[in-house]
């Protein structure tokens, strides 16, 4: 019975240990491309009338910039668990890809309940600039440097661990 149970645990972590990789792996060939002094360049949001830039909205707390789409059906998972996060103190900026207008993108987050900063990407450049191949995808940033990125389906707790890690050594 020991035996089995050892083999059994043995197995178990040898799928976990293969799972990470893989995420890793993935998450590195999925992730976005930062620009060029990305995190100096101006923002606009749809919610502020004052523009801003990744740098100073990361100086204090990391920030998460998260890429997603009113069309994205993983999305629709994935934003609450951002909303979440942004509601407990992370600071947020979302950028909605090819959803609409300002209007449009503005009536689905009150639509859906969600209430963090989104910049309008209506045509895509911005998102074409950074690279984004998957939506979503989620970069955490830290005094104006790209610290993390992930894409696809996240967790609350997973993406608030990796936003502890990053608050802890940058």
């Amino acid at each position: 019975m020991k035996q089995k149970l050892i083999k059994w645990a043995k197995q178990v972590a040898q799928t976990l240990l293969v799972l990470a990789v893989v995420s890793v792996a993935v998450d590195y060939w999925r992730s976005p491309t930062v620009p060029i002094n990305a995190t100096q360049v101006s923002f606009q949001s749809i919610h502020h009338a004052e523009p801003t830039t990744l740098a100073s909205a990361s100086s204090q707390k990391t920030l998460l910039l998260y890429f997603w789409g009113s069309w994205c059906g993983i999305c629709k998972h994935t934003s609450p668990v951002i909303h979440r996060l942004h509601k407990n103190g992370t600071p947020v900026l979302g950028v909605a890809l090819h959803s609409g207008a300002a209007d449009d993108v503005h009536a689905f987050l009150q639509q859906q309940g969600l209430t963090f900063d989104t910049v309008n990407d209506e045509h895509g450049a911005l998102s074409q600039q950074w690279g984004v191949k998957v939506v979503p995808s989620i970069l955490l940033i830290k005094n104006g440097k790209v610290v993390h990125g992930t894409t696809g389906l996240a967790t609350y707790w997973g993406l608030k661990t990796r936003i502890a890690i990053a608050d802890l050594l940058r």
